[in-house]
């Protein structure tokens, strides 16, 4: 997934659109940052909104149009209502979190400044504890004893009060130690909580499979990354270039290669009709585009930019990878990632196809409109890379991506694309750093039915592993992960001042 940086309707948005306000009043002077907090909820109480968009900084006012917080913080108020009383949550370093408690809705505000009264990024969610959160706490196996035990239910009950929610597995990496922890039903009103060995899909987290086989084709010597893509395509394919400039197996990887993002435009009567197929006919339709058909619709891409020069996210320029590694290697996708997972990590329970008994362990996905999905095994080639795994194997896919004993691991966290300490890309891995400028490795992933995080802080020693069997919000995941990373420091200074036995 993109970063999300944008409205969404479970209120967990990055407020990149304060860069839209105006700047022609002069900001008055704070002495605290609890000062403009306070001055900010006065502004949003009498609806001034324009009074806000005057604390963003230049380089905020040069990304989106003048009045865009305007209507965020309308359509805001709207759900939220007066603001009644106020809290500060933290302060670290650039970014300062403050409750704010609304008539009908509690907010999660963070000031991202340098400077009371000026503001170079805000971030508001719902992520906190709400007035009318579910009264039944949801089924868990966490046993609430250890400081890591509470920091997770803590963060998993702010998540799981949403009324949208159904189940949640949390696997932690720390200190060497895995522990997993499972919330709310595999299938909603069933009773039956998830397990470490419940199944989940992962949505594009597949996508970072992909770029560790490339790597170990590298290594292997079966392509190089600034090969022309088309020394392993058959057929001509003079399309695949841009100004002379070819695409290589690198830009894949990182998606810069200006490939479309859709390998077939259908037309809104086909898109009807493709939604009103049975679990079963979709599977099968969906299977009948094989790596040949990808092969034939490649002779009508037309790139948009120069290939290496531009980010696009790009999920069929991933499939077109994962095409070049079974062609390379002469072997199913299917076989060799779940043999090199299996055989150099020890994950027994990530694949894409799965038997009819490893289905049972499935959870139901549920999807925005809360319908109930059976999850199928997809084997061709449409729409993106695809796998499903469980909160166990993902931890030692964690482990493995933090210890990076393998070379191939190290080579896919090399820095591909992005300057150094922002937002960036390896091999499929997005890299950026945390509010303490930790360095930060991770994937999200969505699908219908699920949503995915699974990131790594090399510097911490942390892996931190979160599933989820619906599509409520992906950015509600990013603050659930996030949560847990800052409070997770906390618990290792408890564990290490407790006396010797």
């Amino acid at each position: 997934m993109l970063p999300l940086r944008s409205l969404t309707t479970a209120l967990a948005f990055s407020v990149s659109a304060l860069c839209g306000w105006s700047a022609q009043a002069q900001a008055p002077a704070f002495t605290s940052y609890q000062q403009f907090n306070d001055s900010l909820i006065a502004q949003f109480n009498r609806g001034d909104f324009k009074a806000s968009e005057a604390y963003s900084s230049a380089a905020l006012r040069q990304l989106e149009a003048a009045g865009s917080m305007t209507k965020f913080l309308t359509d805001l108020k709207a759900k939220t209502g007066r603001v009644t009383s106020t809290a500060a949550l933290s302060d670290q370093g650039k970014h300062h979190e403050f409750e704010w408690k609304g008539e009908k809705q509690n907010l999660r505000v963070m000031l991202v400044s340098s400077t009371p009264g000026v503001l170079d990024d805000y971030i508001i969610s719902d992520f906190i504890a709400q007035p009318t959160a579910r009264a039944t706490p949801a089924l868990t196996d966490n046993r609430q004893q250890s400081p890591l035990d509470q920091v997770v239910h803590r963060a998993a009950t702010l998540y799981m009060q949403h009324p949208d929610a159904a189940g949640l597995s949390i696997g932690i990496y720390q200190g060497g130690k895995m522990s997993v922890y499972n919330y709310g039903e595999v299938e909603k009103g069933s009773g039956r909580r998830p397990t470490a060995a419940t199944y989940y899909d992962l949505g594009s987290v597949a996508k970072t499979f992909v770029g560790t086989l490339l790597a170990q084709a590298v290594l292997d010597k079966k392509l190089k990354l600034e090969d022309d893509i088309r020394k392993y395509l058959p057929g001509s394919y003079p399309n695949l270039a841009f100004e002379g400039e070819p695409i290589r197996v690198l830009h894949l990887a990182n998606h810069t290669s200006g490939m479309p993002t859709t390998a077939q435009v259908y037309s809104p009567a086909r898109k009807e009709w493709q939604s009103k197929l049975s679990l079963v006919e979709r599977t099968a339709y969906y299977n009948q585009y094989s790596a040949d058909s990808l092969l034939r619709d490649m002779h009508q891409f037309q790139l948009a930019t120069k290939p290496g020069t531009t980010y696009r996210y790009n999920g069929v320029a991933m499939l077109v990878l994962q095409l070049l590694l079974e062609r390379v290697y002469q072997q199913p996708y299917e076989q060799l990632v779940t043999k090199y997972v299996r055989t150099r990590f020890g994950m027994t329970d990530t694949k894409r196809v799965l038997s009819a008994t490893e289905h049972q362990r499935y959870a139901t996905g549920y999807d925005k409109h809360q319908q109930p999905q059976q999850h199928p095994n997809y084997t061709g080639y449409w729409g993106g890379p695809n796998m499903s795994s469980t909160a166990a194997d993902l931890l030692k896919y964690a482990a493995a991506n933090l210890a990076e004993r393998e070379p191939a691991v190290r080579l896919a966290h090399q820095r591909t694309q992005g300057a150094e300490g922002e937002f960036g890309m390896g091999l499929a891995w997005m890299l950026d750093t945390d509010t303490n400028g930790n360095r930060r490795i991770y994937h999200d992933g969505q699908s219908i039915g699920f949503n995915t995080r699974f990131v790594v802080y090399p510097e911490q020693k942390v892996g931190i592993v979160l599933l989820v069997n619906e599509n409520v919000s992906q950015s509600r995941l990013t603050q659930l992960e996030q949560y847990l990373q800052q409070e997770l420091p906390a618990v290792a200074s408890v564990r290490l001042a407790k006396p010797a036995h």
